[in-house]
């Protein structure tokens, strides 16, 4: 229990900007620290923001700012390596997702939050909207009887991050499949309150971004892009404990409707199947509930409200709230493990060709 504002701080300005109006927004935490590679974005955002704790290295960062808790924002092969640095440091951690490239690094995290008593969050943001808690709530409640099929998918026509380190395998450990995937298959998860994973059977795919095609900032080239090393789509069937199973499909590019961006999560039961189909990040039109009544098909379009906060900035403040309370965030790192196995899983049967089984599936 805290009886006090919460010191946070941000290590990375690029997504860590959300992190950071996160805290700002809430009424139980201070912004006291930034930290980033780029002193001109650095000092940019602190302008902006009124912080005076300055940092390019996060380790001194740790070391004098005397932080509550932190948000990582920086590239993929770093999580690890700078979340338990912060655990060691005494901080409370938002990790952005993917936690780690590997399972041994996020298990290693997870065990130096248990071994400093300190709270290891992972940043799955779109839990947060509106309409992901209410399919939760749906399947929480019974409605849609027993869930045998999840269907989860991010796709993009044209939509390969053309900046920063997202081609390369050794910064962000992998391609669409982490960078999009990684939120749809906690998403279709945790509504389903986390069956086991027993197996997995996957391809993925590289045959646009080596070729400059579909990306965004960079303009389109015929030359081949040597650095670029990712996956740009793949797709995985997984069987599940409960005797349900899950089809992830997922794609950077891909020829289709010009500016298609969206993400959907479909989860069929007995009595009903919920579908949550977000385009381009818009809040409008996104639930069905399709169901029998008296014998005949129904379709439903609910209209859940967009009021309060969402995304990142309920996230952060769910985690300053159990801070605060003493109590466990919603998205703990053990869950955060939990698609670090699948993602791994994925690659590794893509690679050999065949099935996989999971450890503990």
């Amino acid at each position: 229990m805290m009886d006090r504002k919460l010191r946070a701080g941000v290590v990375g300005l690029g997504v860590g900007k959300a992190h950071a109006r996160g805290y700002i927004a809430s009424p139980d935490a201070e912004l006291v620290a930034l930290c980033d590679m780029s002193e001109a974005r650095l000092n940019q955002q602190a302008d902006e923001w009124n912080i005076d704790g300055r940092y390019m290295d996060y380790r001194q960062m740790f070391s004098e700012a005397k932080l509550d808790v932190v948000s990582i924002g920086l590239p993929n092969a770093l999580h690890a390596e700078a979340s338990i640095a912060a655990l060691e440091a005494g901080i409370h951690v938002i990790c952005e997702k993917p936690m780690a490239t590997g399972v041994a690094e996020a298990q290693r995290m997870i065990e130096t939050a248990d071994r400093c008593r300190r709270q290891l969050m992972v940043c799955y943001n779109y839990r947060y909207r509106s309409d992901s808690l209410w399919v939760r709530r749906l399947v929480q409640s019974g409605r849609l009887g027993q869930i045998y099929h999840a269907n989860v998918s991010w796709r993009r026509e044209t939509g390969i991050p053309g900046w920063g380190l997202f081609g390369s395998k050794t910064a962000s450990g992998g391609g669409a499949l982490i960078d999009l995937g990684v939120h749809v298959i906690d998403l279709g998860l945790w509504m389903m309150d986390f069956p086991a994973v027993k197996t997995i059977s996957a391809d993925v795919r590289t045959l646009f971004g080596p070729h400059g095609r579909k990306t965004w900032g960079r303009t389109p080239t015929t030359n081949r892009i040597d650095d670029f090393d990712v996956d740009d789509g793949g797709i995985a069937f997984a069987r599940l404990a409960n005797g349900a199973n899950m089809v992830i499909n997922v794609s950077w590019a891909e020829h289709s409707q010009a500016n298609d961006d969206y993400f959907h999560v479909e989860l069929q039961g007995t009595e009903g199947t919920a579908v949550l189909h977000v385009r381009n990040y818009k809040n409008d039109d996104t639930l069905r509930l399709y169901t029998e009544i008296e014998g005949e098909p129904v379709t439903v379009i609910p209209g859940v409200r967009f009021s309060g906060s969402q995304g990142h900035e309920a996230l952060v403040k769910d985690l300053v709230a159990s801070l605060k309370n003493g109590t466990l965030p919603t998205a703990t790192g053990q869950q955060g493990l939990i698609a670090v196995k699948i993602l791994q899983a994925i690659y590794e049967s893509a690679a050999a060709g065949h099935e996989v089984t999971l450890n503990g599936g």
